[in-house]
């Protein structure tokens, strides 16, 4: 690692900067530069996420740690097969509606909710939005609510290019990258894929010689959420559907899956849900998992350096199996995921407890003291010149 050979005082004046501006974050025991990086993709953010979330540099000293801020952005399917009726003799649109506003409230000051609602508009449309309706923010759940209910299912299913403006402008959000998702809740198959062959693609319904965008576009679909996921954008699948459609139930299984949060019990890997029950249970579920015992540190220990963090005075064992303690996530943007007891005792404090205590090279000391013995040099040099002057 390059050592840091700016003089004593602007890197003094950096810390201060770093630690005023900072967010608070981190826990464990003592580590160098030891990364976890199984399962975790946003450990290497692409050029894009890198300009959005610059890498934390190390700054000696002791910390206060706060929990990451999540950022959702829901990809809401309004396709014209969302008016069908759910078990519950609601539309699909409306047992989706009604969920999201009464799952969403308890978070509206603590997760930054977006959305994006596809496609465009008109009953053949195959057009989805090129950025988000509403961004992501605090507060904004009245604002969501109020967007599902101004719409209605018409059109096609674009799944791809929503996913893509969804996950574009959630990488331009400030927010810890484990903490930033995607929750796409759909009742149709993908499509929209005009390059696709109509003579030999899966068709959707009807014939697609003529019409290639009703073939089934699900491995561009897959690839996409796979794509995001490889940027630390993981996608949450919720379907909205009937049970007994097995090929439809593939389809999601194959796209939860690729996006790195995959339903762990159960048949199916995506959030089934046939009913208005169902469909709250599946948000809850998700909503209490995006950004989970995620903390942020705005000091990063260097090559030779430490950082021992405490709850409540008690030191945070480091545990690069996630099974308990803490572990790295994305360490070039200070991110530290608690686990096990460790996770739930930080839960019930609020954060308001931890603490980090990060050291960095001890070469940086040699240079300090280099620079400290120059300038005191210096300053007795002046003295003893001053001394003679006088004389």
């Amino acid at each position: 690692m390059a050592r840091d050979r700016r003089p004593l005082h602007v890197r003094l004046r950096a810390a201060f900067f770093l630690a005023a501006t900072g967010v608070g974050a981190a826990c464990g025991a003592r580590t160098g530069l030891e990364v976890d990086l199984a399962g975790s993709p946003s450990a290497s953010p692409d050029a894009t996420d890198a300009e959005v979330e610059p890498a934390v540099g190390c700054t000696p000293g002791r910390f206060d740690l706060s929990r990451a801020v999540p950022a959702v952005m829901f990809v809401l399917d309004r396709s014209t097969s969302m008016s069908r009726r759910t078990s519950d003799g609601r539309s699909r649109w409306s047992v989706l509606t009604r969920a999201l506003e009464a799952t969403l409230p308890p978070v509206d000051t603590t997760m930054e909710i977006g959305a994006l609602v596809f496609p465009t508009s008109g009953r053949s449309s195959c057009t989805a939005p090129s950025a988000p309706d509403l961004l992501p923010g605090p507060g904004n759940v009245a604002s969501l609510v109020s967007l599902v209910r101004a719409n209605g299912p018409s059109g096609s299913t674009p799944t791809a290019p929503a996913l893509d403006a969804a996950a574009t402008a959630l990488l331009g959000t400030r927010a810890a990258s484990r903490a930033r998702a995607l929750v796409l809740a759909t009742d149709g198959a993908p499509a929209c894929n005009a390059d696709l062959a109509g003579t030999t693609c899966r068709c959707i319904s009807g014939s697609c010689a003529s019409r290639p965008q009703r073939c089934l576009d699900d491995a561009r679909t897959v690839e996409r959420i796979g794509a995001h996921l490889a940027q630390g954008i993981p996608t949450y699948v919720v379907g909205i559907q009937d049970a007994d459609n097995a090929l439809m139930s593939d389809v999601l299984d194959a796209m939860a899956v690729a996006g790195g949060r995959p339903k762990t019990t159960g048949a199916r890997r995506y959030y089934a849900a046939a009913s208005e029950a169902e469909l709250e249970l599946a948000i809850v579920t998700i909503r209490d998992q995006v950004s989970a015992c995620t903390y942020l540190t705005s000091s990063v220990p260097s090559a030779d350096g430490t950082i021992v963090v405490t709850l409540d005075g008690v030191s945070v064992p480091y545990d690069p199996s996630g099974a308990s303690g803490w572990r790295w996530g994305d360490r070039g943007n200070g991110e530290i995921l608690l686990a096990g007891d460790a996770c739930g005792a930080a839960a019930a404090e609020d954060g308001s407890a931890l603490v980090a205590d990060v050291s960095c090279d001890p070469a940086d000391a040699s240079v300090d003291a280099s620079a400290d013995d120059d300038d005191d040099a210096s300053v007795d040099a002046s003295a003893d010149d001053d001394a003679a002057s006088d004389t």
